[in-house]
């Protein structure tokens, strides 16, 4: 039976309810009460199961073709959603195969489903804004198209670009969003921006307090901000209307969403400027493969600014090197630092914290695994502690192997520990820091210790937060040991992931900067040394097309988690089955980390040939299986990483 009415009294509703709920959205009529006052983007009070729930509208329409229940009320406590991100909730939901619900709680402030908002905070006064000769290029370019993409591949130099860029949209009236992929890296670009530009700046990011996030929610969509700046959850922030939206680093991996929706913070950035529509820019001085692409195949403006002169950089073979310490450091590297230590500054890049990657048993061979991961355990000499860094359990180092009962256990591997204590016993006299995330879990720890390193030279020995976050301080010499891990991960981004790091690490090196390696032929190594990335983009492009990954072929990493191997094996399969038609389907196999706190972990990867087909099938199997409850299915469109 169909059911009809002159006017549009049956709204869509998005509730936050997984696919296996049901469907995407769900339909209600509207009473008569409340026509007035429902619109999209209004969130209301309807029936869900044995309770009345929150959801927003995000359709109407005058009949459905089945009886439904009604909308209970307007939910007053709860922010109305602008058109424009009820529009890219829809995409969203289609694009990560989640339901409508889904993507709209990933844009709201948390908790505002339960809490009330406090009223706007006052509009702020906005001081005139100067003309300025700097970024010409980029005002250029922005004025060349109704919605122009450009990527600024650039140090330093990007900075004044995006001043350029931000004056230009607000001289239009038009909001601006600016996105960093770290809570310090936002709260440093907020201030340049309000003393460079001159406005008063929203800074938007995971770290506040949820009252603080909800007041500045209602203060952004009531036209109290017109610039923006904040973390991944920053892409939604309620602006309009919406001129430019800059993507900072956007090769960083911190704006990808763990949570379901597995949403990039750059693609939803890219989405939401073509919705608007908007400009967007990308800078970064490391660029994606993705968005050298779209600057290769003209679907985004390339500007390349002028950084500094670079610093020699080498690579270092290990095999034929004799050094100091077993080996740790190589001839030329060793040379190196005790040329500059104790008086200058040196950086050691070391990708693993701990002491070694693990421990053997030199009799068996047998390797101390976590119980519920089933992982190597990290072994910490200052504590005589194995920790394994996934679920985070520890327990002492044993001093009998737990198969045969040997006693001739021994650390395998580097970790930044075991380099602290080898740099200590070869460079006396020099001051040895640490950077890893024992000694500085956090952004405010971290900014001591470069402050220190800064006051008193010497070296400092540090992981990927050497180029992380702020407060970095340049030093004559920078070391890399124990790359050969990264570059070998089953990850097929693993050489493009190394040569971002490795390329910012160069950006540190005043004189020279030495890489240790048993692979000195690889590509993305031959390209840092000859400074020369733009060969190092083309042959990896061109090896992503060939065995068809992205950005050439979308991928989605499908993995299926539960306490029982056999179970998740068994979903994982008949998945796998189930969407043979749909793409290119690998799997199912072990995940390469297959088992985290308990739950065995099973991954299906499908390379989805037509567009949304894979999507479409995945949502229609995740609506309609009967699944254990114990077993968790989690789709992870865009995946940054397939560990």
């Amino acid at each position: 039976m169909t059911v009809n009415s002159p006017t549009a009294v049956f709204a869509e509703i998005a509730i936050n309810a997984p696919l296996r709920a049901g469907d995407r959205t769900f339909t209600f009529s509207v009473p008569a009460s409340l026509e007035s006052r429902i619109a999209v983007g209004t969130p209301v009070r309807v029936p869900f199961g044995t309770q009345t729930t929150s959801g927003y509208v995000v359709g109407l329409s005058p009949s459905v073709d089945r009886e439904v229940k009604s909308v209970t009320s307007v939910d007053e406590r709860l922010p109305v959603l602008p058109a424009d991100l009820v529009s890219l909730a829809s995409w969203m939901a289609d694009h990560y195969v989640c339901s409508v619900g889904e993507a709209i709680d990933a844009m709201l402030p948390p908790r505002a489903r339960s809490a009330s908002l406090e009223p706007p905070l006052p509009r702020a006064a906005v001081r005139p804004i100067g003309a300025s000769g700097d970024g010409q290029a980029v005002i250029d370019l922005l004025g060349g198209a109704a919605a122009p993409r450009i990527a600024i591949i650039a140090d330093d130099a990007r900075f004044e670009a995006y001043a350029a860029a931000i004056r230009w949209a607000l001289q239009r009236d038009s909001a601006v969003i600016v996105l960093e992929p770290e809570v310090a890296q936002a709260e440093r670009m907020a201030a340049w921006v309000e003393r460079k530009v001159g406005v008063p700046v929203a800074l938007y990011h995971g770290a506040q307090g949820a009252p603080d996030r909800r007041n500045l929610w209602r203060s952004i969509a009531s036209g109290g901000s017109k610039v923006v700046v904040g973390t991944r959850s920053a892409v939604f922030a309620p602006v309009a209307p919406l001129g430019l939206i800059i993507v900072d680093r956007e090769e960083d991996t911190s704006y990808k969403e763990e949570r379901i929706p597995r949403y990039h913070a750059r693609v939803v950035a890219e989405t939401r400027a073509r919705l608007a529509p908007a400009a967007i820019i990308w800078g970064t001085p490391t660029p994606s493969l993705e968005i050298i692409r779209e600057a290769d195949e003209g679907r985004a403006a390339r500007l390349s600014l002028p950084g500094p002169s670079r610093a020699m950089i080498a690579v270092a073979d290990v095999r034929a090197e004799a050094g100091p310490v077993g080996g740790l450091f190589g001839r030329r590297l060793y040379q190196a630092l005790a040329r500059t230590l104790p008086r200058g500054r040196a950086l050691l890049y070391v990708p693993r914290r701990g002491y070694a990657d693990f421990l053997l048993c030199h009799e068996c061979g047998a390797v101390t695994r976590c119980q519920r991961c089933g992982v190597a355990m990290t072994y910490h000499a200052a504590e005589k502690q194995l920790r394994c860094h996934l679920c985070g359990a520890s327990e002492p180092a044993p001093a009998v192997c737990r198969v045969c009962g040997g006693t001739h256990l021994r650390p395998h591997g580097i970790g930044t520990e075991r380099v602290e204590a080898a740099a200590k016993k070869l460079f006396r006299g020099t001051a040895v820091l640490r950077l890893d995330a024992e000694v500085a879990p956090d952004e405010g720890s971290q900014q001591k210790v470069w402050q220190q390193f800064n006051r008193r030279g010497g070296l400092l020995i540090g992981t990927q937060l050497l180029v992380k976050g702020v407060g970095q301080v340049p030093a004559a010499v920078v070391g890399a040991l124990g790359v050969d891990a990264a570059l070998h991960l089953p990850d097929f981004r693993a050489a493009e992931r190394t040569h971002q790091v490795l390329l910012q690490l160069a950006a540190l090196a005043e004189r020279e900067m030495i890489v240790q390696t048993f692979a000195p032929t690889h590509p993305a190594l031959l390209a840092l040394v000859k400074q020369d990335p733009s060969t190092f983009y083309r042959d990896e492009l061109a090896a992503r097309q060939k065995f068809g990954y992205p950005p050439y072929v979308p991928l989605i990493n499908v993995i299926v988690t539960g306490p029982e191997q056999e179970a998740a094996a068994a979903t994982a399969r008949r998945l796998a089955d189930s969407l043979v038609d749909d793409g290119e389907v690998l799997g199912p196999s072990p995940a390469p980390l297959p088992r985290i706190r308990g739950r065995y972990r099973w991954q299906v990867l499908i390379k989805e040939r037509e567009e949304r087909r894979a999507r479409n099938k995945l949502r229609e199997l995740l609506t309609t299986l009967d699944l254990p409850r114990t077993l968790r299915v989690v789709i992870d469109a865009d995946p940054v990483d397939l560990l």
